[in-house]
């Protein structure tokens, strides 16, 4: 995705909040010194936003460590209450009438566990999944054929977002590997804020579960990954993309392929790519 005007201070406000959690006053100006003095370098129209996003976050990579701490209690404490609504949630899905319906209702639910930072109690709730769950709430919008692409797909590239919401995700690649398909699972090196990383996939017992599980540095921007990775991706029919930084990362770079994107709209370059309005989840096939 090429970034609009407002992705250069939305860049800023999203890595100095997390990079700088726990910083003190003098080093948040050198943070946000180091922010700027990248985006001055990195930030232009025919830019891939999720590489100009890598490129801000390794700036401040000395702060990443000490964020690390902030955020690693948060993340168990997504994941454990993400487990409590696992049984509720197989319910929903078992309740679908057919293949297809199970498989939507796998898309929606980890769909809406896109939710909004980590860092903000509330959010740990995951509110959103329990008002569908509960019919308070309607359904994610759904664009394109998503089961008959899945259905297709001997071999399926997963890219995760957050730790907690992974939990979701993995009723989603369970429905896949009943399908007979072979997943490829992609999660982030440690630290990186509030994204899973192996330990949280193996949480949910994911590492049992898929097929190969790797980890990248950052956003998977595929002409910026190692060749293990772009190998991957090229070996893969299907790809499901998790969450708002991997729709910016990889949008536009899988052209030869299907791509289904699942995400929370969260802003308006977003909302005028997907068309669908700010605060509405939705699942698309090759926005």
């Amino acid at each position: 995705m090429k970034p609009e005007l407002e992705c250069a201070s939305c860049t800023l406000k999203w890595v100095y909040e997390r990079a700088g959690v726990l910083a003190e006053r003098e080093d948040r100006f050198l943070l946000s010194r180091s922010i700027l003095k990248t985006l001055s370098k990195e930030f232009h129209s025919t830019a891939n936003l999720g590489a100009m996003c890598n490129k801000v976050v390794e700036a401040a990579e000395q702060f990443m460590l000490a964020s690390s701490k902030y955020y690693k209690p948060l993340k168990r404490e997504s994941n454990r209450l993400a487990k409590e609504l696992l049984p509720a949630a197989k319910k929903f899905i078992d309740e679908g009438n057919t293949n297809r319906g199970k498989f939507i209702r796998s898309c929606c639910l980890a769909a809406s566990s896109n939710i909004a930072p980590i860092g903000f109690s509330e959010t740990l709730r995951f509110h959103e999944v329990k008002d569908i769950l509960t019919g308070k709430s309607p359904w994610p919008v759904v664009l394109g054929d998503v089961y008959e692409a899945a259905k297709k797909a001997k071999r399926v590239l997963y890219v995760t977002d957050n730790a907690g919401e992974i939990g979701f995700d993995s009723l989603l690649i369970s429905k896949l590997k009943q399908m007979g398909s072979k997943v490829a699972l992609v999660v982030r090196e440690e630290p990186f804020f509030e994204d899973a990383t192996t330990e949280d996939a193996s949480f949910f017992r994911l590492d049992r579960l898929v097929d190969d599980l790797r980890t990248v540095k950052g956003l998977f921007v595929p002409p910026c990954s190692p060749s293990s990775l772009k190998n991957l991706l090229d070996q893969s029919d299907l790809v499901i993309s998790k969450g708002t930084g991997n729709f910016e990362a990889l949008r536009g770079e899988i052209k030869s392929k299907p791509a289904v994107f699942m995400l929370k709209v969260k802003c308006k370059p977003v909302a005028k790519i997907t068309g669908q309005d700010v605060g509405i989840f939705v699942v698309q096939m090759n926005a």
